[in-house]
């Protein structure tokens, strides 16, 4: 009884070891902790790395030096401050940042107190939402690409915990079971619904692009010196020439004096004392523009941002989800986008052809006895075009194109309360935002409603067919109300034709400042010829990823299957086709081919379920390979055992012989062993994995070999 016992005692803490965690594990799930982690470095606190380092070093000398294990109120202040250490780096928990955070520190943390295969298979399972979680950062291919990697080393340390000898065997296991996933996921992806939520946590820290809705002169100026891309837009039908690509984004009426600002409508609700519905609606075609037809149709493709503008070229007039309409000719989304996202738009291509409910002296208002000198230049103006209101813009506007005006993109800094005046008659140099803020408050000195438009000019076409409109083709202009409608003036065409032609990298003087924060942008190749047809081979990859896989939504799948629909009549149509008069045949051949597909799926089926059964029982499992292996001359003796009969052919069975051991050895712990539940499991699921491998590896008997013959000489070479 004592000799059982002990063996009992013996077998246990056996076990025990079996299941702790080697050093080639705990290597395993730092090397996995690393890949999740640089999943999420562009944009998670670089102390992230710091905690890892800690964390990692300190179990590898706990492992090779005998440290102690960390106690509970240790690892309790960890986790506290790595709370205070978030909050203190983005003010709250609450942000999607934040929560991130959160969960990555858990991550690292997690693996202080991971001692055996069960926490061990905790932190690969946190691993993999984490790597899930990446997505909510970006959705690109280098994202999915490194996501992948990630995901496959944690899979294969799941199999190295469920008992895998050696780490090849594990990644040849991972790669199959990848495989075999592979057809399940393509066809989720064509068949399943977006889940929308999931993919729509707010970002309300994160713009794509620099552009703002207030502008002083300048301010566009800085954003020449980013490349950042603000959109892409694809036409269905005319493409807009050059001097049509106006972008309006934001509609600014307001202004202080130094800066132009646009007012809401609840501001103008608030301030005009009327509805805020009077300012804007929301549907899918515009209440203010009336009914025309479209004269650009356009597909855009929209960078994530904060803040729920939308471009559009000239006034919107429908698009393909609801959207909010602005009285002022500018479109909102009806949320922030918190990653790309698709847009149908149909425009006029120009200025609004509908008076803005805020009202022509909403458009007239300027602070009072500011710029003086600029006063006294409008006066002069106007009495030389003798009162006539479109004279007096000829006249504004053939001024700004005399010296010494220049169009520069380092225009000098105004720092006066009067800075229409400095720019007007001391510096004279500036870029669109000063050229546009002075035509506006000229036009609004001589009584002619006006607003500056701030938004994109221009966008480079890619070979594909589809333009990308970056932050340095950010630009101003200006509309004025004149015969029933929203006239364009755009200064910048006076002063700077090549602006609105080329682009801003047109423009000499003050080159130096173009792109000059994107120093590594591969639009800084564009005259190497070889540099740029990559460049533009990784966009068209890109925006065909971004359409066709992450901008895969409803439209897409329903598009997806009737053409699979249309393709399955055409062959039936060709099949009738080669058989003409033979109708009752055509129909006969397709039923037998759906019933042998059938067929084909319950067979599947039954294997599977067959299969399935084998692997919960061990007796089962086993007496089906002996009977196998009988089938080729390696049949059990009279009164011998399994285990038994397994051991004796090993070594006649060549490269199967290990896996033969291993077989014979599981089927005696499992009929014998006092084994947990999830240890039982465990050791099914690899003696299965043994058989599998016998039935691989086993040689092939000689032709003429059977009985004991064959097992003598059949397989032992």
């Amino acid at each position: 009884m004592s000799a059982s016992r002990s063996a009992l005692s013996e077998h246990r803490a056996r076990l025990a070891e079996e299941r702790r965690l080697d050093g080639g594990l705990l290597r395993e799930l730092f090397i996995g902790q690393c890949l999740v982690l640089a999943l999420h470095l562009a944009w998670m606190p670089a102390w992230l790395v710091a905690l890892a380092l800690a964390v990692g070093g300190y179990r590898w000398l706990q492992w090779r030096r005998g440290w102690p294990r960390v106690g509970v109120l240790t690892r309790i202040a960890a986790v506290g401050g790595l709370v205070l250490a978030l909050r203190a780096e983005y003010g709250t928990l609450g942000s999607m940042d934040g929560l991130i955070g959160l969960l990555l520190g858990v991550y690292l943390l997690k693996l202080l107190e991971t001692q055996d295969r069960r926490d061990a298979r905790v932190v690969v399972m946190i691993g993999l939402i984490a790597t899930a979680v990446a997505f909510l950062h970006d959705q690109g291919i280098p994202m999915a690409a490194a996501a992948l990697l990630a995901f496959a080393w944690l899979l294969q340390s799941l199999v190295r915990l469920a008992g895998s000898r050696d780490r090849r065997q594990a990644w040849r296991e991972a790669a199959w079971l990848l495989a075999l996933s592979a057809p399940l996921m393509a066809l989720l992806f064509v068949t399943f619904p977006r889940l929308g939520p999931l993919w729509s946590m707010p970002r309300l820290d994160r713009a794509s692009t620099g552009l703002s809705d207030q502008i002083a002169p300048g301010d566009i100026a800085e954003l020449s010196r980013s490349a950042g891309r603000a959109f892409r837009a694809r036409f269905e039908g005319p493409e807009p020439a050059p001097e049509e690509r106006y972008w309006r984004v934001y509609t600014l009426s307001h202004f202080d004096g130094i800066r132009w600002s646009r007012a809401s409508p609840e501001q103008l609700a608030a301030t005009l004392e009327r509805p805020v519905e009077a300012f804007v609606g929301v549907g899918a075609r515009s209440p203010w523009q009336a009914p025309a037809r479209a004269r650009f149709r356009a597909e855009l493709l929209l960078e994530p941002d904060s803040r729920p503008w939308r471009p559009s070229l000239g006034a919107p007039l429908a698009t393909g989800e609801p959207q909010r309409y602005l009285a002022d000719g500018t479109l909102e989304g009806l949320a922030a986008l918190s990653s790309r996202g698709l847009l149908r738009l149909d425009s006029s291509g120009a200025a609004p052809a509908y008076p803005d409910p805020a009202g022509s002296r909403w458009h007239r208002l300027l602070p009072v006895e500011s710029n003086p000198r600029t006063r006294a230049l409008v006066g002069r103006l106007w009495r030389a075009s003798g009162g006539d209101p479109d004279a007096y813009l000829v006249a504004m506007m053939a001024r700004f194109g005399e010296a010494p005006y220049r169009y520069t993109l380092s225009p000098p800094r105004l720092a006066g309360e009067d800075r229409v005046d400095d720019f007007l008659f001391d510096s004279r140099a500036g870029y669109c935002s000063h050229y546009a803020s002075a035509a506006a408050v000229m036009a609004r000195m001589a009584g002619i409603p006006a607003r500056v438009v701030a938004g994109f000019l221009g966008g480079e076409r890619h070979p594909d067919g589809y333009y990308t409109v970056r932050d340095y083709d950010a630009h101003a202009w200006v509309e004025v109300w004149r015969q029933g409608g929203w006239q364009r003036l755009d200064p910048t065409a006076v002063i700077a034709p090549e602006r609105i032609e080329q682009g801003p990298q047109a423009i000499e003087e003050g080159a130096e400042a173009f792109m000059a924060d994107a120093r590594f942008s591969a639009l800084r190749l564009r005259e190497v010829g070889w540099a740029n047809r990559l460049r533009l081979g990784w966009e068209r990859l890109e925006y065909r990823w971004q359409l066709g896989v992450i901008g895969f939504q409803r439209e897409s799948r329903r598009s997806l299957l009737a053409r699979l629909a249309d393709g399955w009549r055409a062959a039936w149509a060709r099949l009738e086709a080669w058989l003409p008069g033979h109708g009752l045949l055509a129909t006969t051949l397709g039923l037998a081919a759906v019933l042998l597909m059938a067929a084909g799926v319950a067979l599947l089926a039954c294997l599977g379920v067959r299969r399935w059964r084998l692997q919960r029982d061990e007796r089962r499992l086993v007496g089906a390979l002996q009977a196998w292996l009988a089938g080729r001359g390696l049949a059990a003796l009279p009164g011998e055992s399994p285990a038994a009969h397994l051991r004796r052919i090993a070594p006649l069975a060549g490269p199967a012989g290990r896996a033969l051991a291993d077989c014979a050895h599981d089927l005696e712990r499992l009929a014998y062993a006092p084994l947990e539940a999830p240890e039982r499991a465990v050791r099914r699921r690899r003696l299965a994995r043994r058989v599998a491998e016998v039935r691989r590896r086993l040689p092939k008997p000689r032709r003429g070999g059977s009985g004991a013959g064959a097992r003598e000489t059949g397989v032992s070479s």
